[in-house]
């Protein structure tokens, strides 16, 4: 008897012991992964992402370098806190009952040389937020899953895809109203006088230095030219009847074959590249439509490879620019990772973004994108890219920094600054020559703009 109590206390120790291990292991210090905007300005709302947080606001002690913030809200997973005035740039830390932990370095201010601090507004452009197919003054025009936007330089134009209406549309520079420019609505394959003429889902488009305009017909698996001269549309890569065939064919224009094509752009020298999404591949149509895989190796070889044709691996690229050099920009939407490409020779290589999924701040190669989708580079090459599922515009800065200047991580609709302001499926940008920023907000059924503004 007295062996079988003898075993039957050991068991109660052990195993006393080991909840109090697996209580001594289980971490209770609040840790925080990453702030966002991680550049900012004070009394500017950031959100602070992590773990262990109080949901009761006022136990989440918040410093920027040692100056206390105001909590506006808290979850176990986020914050929402107003950056200080009189914080300085460095660590955030976070105390929660006396445990207390460092986060990463907040910047005040914008990142780059200038000496100027700067901060991001967004306000609306063009829309009612109504989903329709108006024409006129800017802000009770309608628009209908509205998916590209796109700066004609020989105008200053803005060049908008209505995917929903399968209409092209046209707002002037400096100009008031919003315009027809090709499309009858309901999708189609149609080609002839822009007022006949048929698209099927065109996503975003591109344009010539003439002035032409270039579709991408994502439903109808090709590319579609609209020539301002004649006011004619035609097939300019792709198949060219009603029938839509998709599959990753190189060759002369009419036996060329995409799949998902999503985004183009179009160079000095007429050629047009195009993001093709599901070939996983930047594809190149010479000026007499012949086309050619610049970087990618077709559906079942999606990956996130560097290097030169055929090993450069993509995951379905969505957006597609050229920047001040001439190089070739991606946004490698499945790779969550911003991607430059020789547009010459082929050679890829990853300038941002980690490869996995998030909402980070940071040196480019250690920020986080979640699908980026649209992008463009300004004349200064500054990087602007839109994301859908982070809600979000970031601009990657010729230093070599990601800061977010739009949306705050959550989709809905609100204008202002980073961290205030916000989207719902932004996805394509472009910026004018002032750098005025435009967003195509897909599903806020508008155009909106961002301005920089000094700091007052």
């Amino acid at each position: 008897m007295k062996k079988i109590l003898s075993i039957f206390f050991a068991a109660v120790v052990l195993l006393v012991a080991c909840k109090k291990n697996t209580s001594e292991n289980t971490p209770t210090n609040p840790s925080i992964s990453s702030i966002v905007p991680a550049v900012a300005q004070a009394n500017q709302i950031v959100a602070i992402n992590g773990k262990r947080f109080s949901k009761n606001a006022a136990e989440n002690i918040v410093k920027f370098a040692g100056v206390r913030a105001e909590v506006i809200s808290a979850t176990e997973t986020e914050l929402k806190v107003k950056v200080p005035v009189n914080g300085s740039t460095g660590n955030v830390t976070i105390t929660i009952n006396n445990h207390t932990s460092k986060g990463p370095v907040f910047t005040y201010g914008v990142a780059g040389n200038d000496p100027v601090e700067y901060e991001y507004v967004t306000s609306t452009y063009a829309g009612s937020a109504t989903a329709g197919n108006t024409y006129g003054p800017l802000l009770e025009a309608q628009f209908s899953t509205l998916e590209g936007v796109a700066l004609d330089e020989s105008t200053g134009d803005l060049i908008l895809a209505d995917r929903g209406n399968q209409i092209i549309k046209r707002i002037r520079k400096n100009g008031t109203l919003v315009e027809f420019v090709a499309g009858v609505k309901g999708a189609g394959t149609v080609n002839g006088a822009v007022d006949v003429a048929k698209f099927n889902n065109p996503y975003k488009v591109a344009v010539d230095k003439f002035g032409n305009i270039f579709t991408v017909d994502n439903g109808g698996a090709r590319i579609r030219k609209i020539d301002i001269a004649t006011n004619l549309v035609s097939t300019f890569a792709g198949p060219t009847g009603a029938t839509v065939t998709t599959g990753f064919i190189d060759g002369p224009s009419t036996t060329a074959r995409f799949n998902v094509p999503i985004d183009a752009v179009v160079d000095n020298e007429g050629f047009v590249y195009v993001a093709d999404a599901n070939n996983s591949a930047i594809r190149k149509i010479s000026p007499d439509g012949t086309v050619t895989t610049l970087a990618g190796a077709g559906p079942s070889q999606n990956g996130l490879v560097d290097g030169t044709w055929p090993n450069v691996r993509l995951n379905r690229p969505s957006g597609i620019c050229l920047d001040k050099d001439g190089m070739l920009l991606v946004a490698d939407r499945y790779n969550n990772a911003i991607r430059k490409i020789d547009r010459h020779t082929g050679k890829t290589t990853t300038i941002a973004g980690t490869g996995t999924a998030g909402f980070k701040d940071d040196e480019a190669l250690k920020a986080t994108f979640n699908h980026p989708f649209g992008i463009h580079a300004d004349k200064h090459n500054n990087i602007y890219v839109t994301e859908l599922n982070n809600n979000a515009v970031r601009m990657i800065t010729p230093e070599g920094r990601v800061v977010t200047i739009g949306g705050n991580g959550t989709l809905g609709f609100a204008e202002g600054k980073p961290g205030v302001s916000q989207f719902y499926n932004p996805t394509d940008v472009t910026v004018d020559e002032d750098g005025n920023i435009f967003i195509a907000d897909m599903s806020n059924n508008r155009i909106r703009k961002i301005v920089k503004v000094p700091k007052i």
